[in-house]
């Protein structure tokens, strides 16, 4: 019993920590209140989400004077066929979202996601037009995926 008592102290010397048990929200220093949230064109459609779950943290997001930045970067996103039938017609395609985070304070990275990548694949058996509403629904599907992700990651700080 004392063995494991040792040793657990000895965890935070060693720059370990238990998820949720560090100062601030994750990532996120403590005394940050405002985020000012940059994003690359291919981050566009990510911003309504991340908007929503950074306000409902209690972050402020209309502000001039920010006491960090948030920047999203987006790889294009990839949709290819990856299965055919007999005819050499596709009937399946595979499609791929990835991004990272930066988290920066007075002009300097202090947390970085790294990549985070989603990806699934979809059947379709119809017309282009199936096949866009198709890609079209699991872009969506994948984008609230991603943006579940990397408010994980944020929070955790890992």
């Amino acid at each position: 019993m004392l063995l494991v008592a040792f040793a657990t102290g000895l965890l935070p010397a060693c720059g370990y920590h238990l998820v949720g048990h560090g100062e601030g929200a994750g990532a996120i220093p403590a005394d940050v209140h405002a985020i000012t949230l940059i994003a690359s064109d291919a981050s566009r459609p990510y911003l309504p989400q991340l908007r929503d779950r950074l306000q409902r943290a209690g972050y402020d997001l209309d502000t001039e004077k920010s006491d960090a930045t948030l920047r999203v970067s987006h790889q294009p996103e990839s949709f290819t066929p990856s299965s055919y039938d007999r005819s050499g017609v596709a009937t399946q395609y595979h499609m791929a979202v990835t991004g990272s985070l930066t988290l920066e304070r007075d002009g300097k990275a202090i947390w970085q996601s790294g990549n985070i990548t989603v990806q699934d694949d979809v059947y379709v058996t119809a017309g282009p037009a199936s096949i866009e509403a198709s890609r079209q629904r699991l872009a969506e599907d994948l984008r609230k995926e991603w943006v579940r992700q990397a408010w994980s990651r944020l929070q955790s700080g890992f």
